[in-house]
C-alpha cells in the first residue's frame, strides 16, 4: 500500500492512538507536537493522562501509588495540582501535636525518626497513620540488640529509608589494640528482621577507617542511603589529626568492597556529605590553614574503583562549621507499594532534582541554598585533565548555582531552622532578637511552578529573579547569588516561650521542633498542613 501525503498525516489517526504515542515523549516533546495545529492541541486537553505526565514532570515528581490503585489520571492530577496550590496559598494549619524523645531528627516518606546518642535510643514514627495517638511507633534501644558476651560496641550513627522498609545502624567494637571494626546492619524498619533484598545482613569496613592513636570517642560516623547505595562517612573531630575516609556500597548485591576513599595529607576537616544522584556525592570541607571552604563532587559509578573527586568548589569564606541538609531519595519496594491501598496515590521529588543546603556556623549563620543539577553541569563544563580534580573559583559556580539565605532580623542563633526538599525550603524566622516568635515562609526553586505563580491573580507571595546581596564579617566583599524562586510568608506568627530547635518537611506535612518546659531531653512536635487542599 503506497502512502499519500494525506492519508499519513497525524490528522488521520484517532485520538486514543495518538495518546499512546505521545506517552512515549518527555512533556517537553508533548508540548511542542500538540502546538503545532488545532486538532493536536484538542487531544492533549482531551487527555487527562497527558495533561497528567506533562504536570509530573513539570513538577520534577514522581508517584507513589498501590499496584491496583483505583485513581484515575484526572484524579491524579487534579491531587498533584491541589498539592501545589496548598504550597502557594502557604497558610500552615497545626493539625496535632505530641512529644517526641530529643536527638538527631530526620524525616523521610511520612515518618520521623530521632536518635538520641545517650542513651543509644532510637524512635521512629509514621506521621501518616492517623492522630498521635493512634500512629504506628517503633522504639528501638541499641542496649537490647544481641551482641556476644562482653564485647564492649556502641551505635555511631542509625539511618532509615521507609520507602524500602529500611534500617541500617552502624556499630564500631574494638577489634584489636591498633584497630577498629566498622559494621552496618541492615535490618526491616517494620520487624527488625535481616532485610530480604540485603545481599548480606552485615556490611563491614575490613581496613582500620581511623588512625590506631585516635581514641573511639573522637570518631564520628554518618550513614547516608540513596536507593541501592549506602554510605559510610567517618571523620575525627577538630583535635585529632586523622583523615577522612568514605567508604559506598551498592547493599543489594555481592560485591569486592574496593570503593574506598581515604583522604590524602594534608588533612583538610570534612564536616558533612549527602548523596545528590545514583553516581555523585558532594562533601563539605573547611581547609586547613586560611584558605575557603569547599564542596568537593566524587564519582563513583563504578564500585570497583575508589570514588574519584572531579572537581572542588570553593565558598568564599571560611566558617567555623558546616553541614548539609538535603531530602531523601524515594525508592518505593514491592512490599511498600503492596501495603497501600488502593485510593492511596503520594507524590514525592524527583531524585535527580533536588536542593540541598549547607548551613554555615554563625553569628550570623547563613545557608546556601544550591541546586545540584545546575552544580554538577558547571562541574563537568570545561576543559578537565584527567586524574585531576578541577578547582572552580566561587564567581564560576556560585551566583548562578545557588542563593544565599539570612534571618531577616538579626539575632545570635548558631544555625538557621531551615530545610529542603525536593525544589522547595522552609525557613523558621525569628520576628525578634530574643526569638521567642518564628514566622515560617517557604522558598519554591521550580521553574514551573513559579511561572504558575506569576500568572495567578490570588498569588501573595514574592517571585525573586534579581540577584541579592549578603554581607558577611569574614569578607571584604559582598556575597551576591542569584538563583530565582518565588517566597511566601505565612500571615501567622508561632509564638514560643520554648527554644525553636528546627524544623523539617515534607510535601505533606510541616513539623515544628521545640524543646519541652518539662524535660529537656524531649520535644514538642507540632505538625502543620501547608494550607487547604483546594485547587
Amino acid at each position: 500500500m503506497v502512502l499519500t501525503k494525506s492519508s499519513s498525516s497525524l490528522h488521520t489517526l484517532p485520538e486514543e492512538i495518538l495518546c499512546y504515542l505521545f506517552s512515549f515523549l518527555r512533556a517537553p516533546s508533548i508540548l511542542s507536537c500538540t502546538s503545532t495545529c488545532r486538532y493536536l492541541r484538542k487531544v492533549l486537553d482531551d487527555s487527562s493522562a497527558l495533561q497528567y505526565a506533562i504536570e509530573l514532570e513539570a513538577q520534577k515528581m514522581v508517584e507513589v501509588a498501590a499496584p491496583d490503585a483505583m485513581t484515575s489520571p484526572a484524579e491524579r492530577l487534579e491531587i498533584l495540582r491541589n498539592q501545589m496550590c496548598s504550597w502557594r496559598a502557604f497558610k500552615p494549619t497545626i493539625v496535632d501535636q505530641f512529644l517526641q524523645p530529643g536527638g538527631e531528627v530526620s524525616m523521610s516518606f511520612g515518618h520521623l525518626s530521632t536518635w538520641d546518642d545517650y542513651p543509644q535510643i532510637a524512635q521512629i514514627r509514621a506521621l501518616d497513620s492517623g492522630s498521635s495517638e493512634s500512629q504506628s511507633y517503633r522504639r528501638w534501644n541499641a542496649a537490647s540488640y544481641p551482641m556476644p558476651k562482653d564485647t564492649p560496641f556502641r551505635v555511631h550513627s542509625v539511618c532509615m529509608d521507609p520507602s524500602q522498609d529500611l534500617f541500617a545502624f552502624v556499630i564500631l567494637e574494638p577489634n584489636h589494640m591498633a584497630e577498629i571494626s566498622c559494621r552496618i546492619y541492615l535490618e526491616t524498619l517494620s520487624t527488625s528482621e535481616p532485610h530480604p533484598l540485603a545481599a548480606s545482613e552485615i556490611l563491614t569496613s575490613f581496613k582500620p577507617h581511623i588512625s590506631a592513636n585516635c581514641h573511639i570517642d573522637e570518631t564520628n560516623i554518618k550513614l547516608k542511603i540513596w536507593g541501592d547505595r549506602i554510605v559510610l562517612f567517618n571523620f575525627c573531630d577538630e583535635y585529632s589529626h586523622c583523615p577522612a575516609r568514605i567508604q559506598i556500597w551498592n547493599w543489594q548485591e555481592k560485591q569486592d568492597f574496593k570503593c574506598i576513599y581515604r583522604e590524602p595529607e594534608p588533612y583538610d576537616k570534612m564536616d558533612d556529605c549527602c548523596i545528590v544522584n545514583r553516581d555523585h556525592l558532594i562533601v563539605s570541607s573547611r581547609m586547613s590553614g586560611r584558605l575557603p571552604c569547599r564542596l568537593s563532587i566524587f564519582s563513583f559509578s563504578d564500585l570497583g574503583k575508589p570514588p574519584v573527586r572531579i572537581a572542588e568548589c570553593v565558598l568564599p569564606f571560611q566558617p567555623e562549621a558546616t553541614f548539609l541538609r538535603h531530602s531523601s531519595f524515594v525508592t518505593i519496594s514491592p512490599d511498600i507499594r503492596r501495603s497501600m491501598t488502593s485510593q492511596d496515590i503520594r507524590f514525592y521529588p524527583h531524585a535527580e532534582n533536588q536542593l540541598i543546603a549547607l548551613n554555615v556556623d554563625g553569628p550570623p549563620s547563613l545557608v546556601f541554598i544550591i541546586d545540584t543539577n545546575k552544580l554538577l553541569t558547571a562541574c563537568q563544563s570545561g576543559i578537565h585533565t584527567e586524574g585531576q580534580s578541577r578547582v572552580l573559583p566561587w564567581k564560576e559556580w556560585g551566583p548562578n548555582c545557588s542563593r544565599c539565605i539570612v534571618d531577616p532580623v538579626p539575632n545570635n542563633l548558631f544555625v538557621l531552622r531551615l530545610d529542603v526538599a525536593g525544589g522547595r525550603a522552609v525557613h523558621a524566622t525569628p520576628n525578634d532578637d530574643d526569638c521567642t516568635s518564628y514566622s515560617l515562609r517557604t522558598y519554591d526553586f521550580n521553574k514551573y511552578r513559579i511561572s504558575r505563580a506569576a500568572a495567578s491573580k490570588d498569588f501573595r507571595g514574592s517571585i525573586i529573579t534579581e540577584p541579592s546581596t549578603v554581607k558577611h564579617r569574614q569578607l571584604n566583599e559582598d556575597i551576591i547569588t542569584s538563583l530565582p524562586y518565588m517566597m511566601v510568608v505565612a500571615e501567622d506568627s508561632i509564638e514560643t516561650a520554648t527554644n525553636m530547635i528546627d524544623v523539617t518537611f515534607d510535601d505533606e506535612n510541616i513539623l515544628i521542633i521545640k524543646s519541652s518546659d518539662g524535660d529537656e531531653n524531649e520535644f514538642v512536635i507540632d505538625v502543620a498542613k501547608p494550607s487547604s487542599m483546594t485547587a
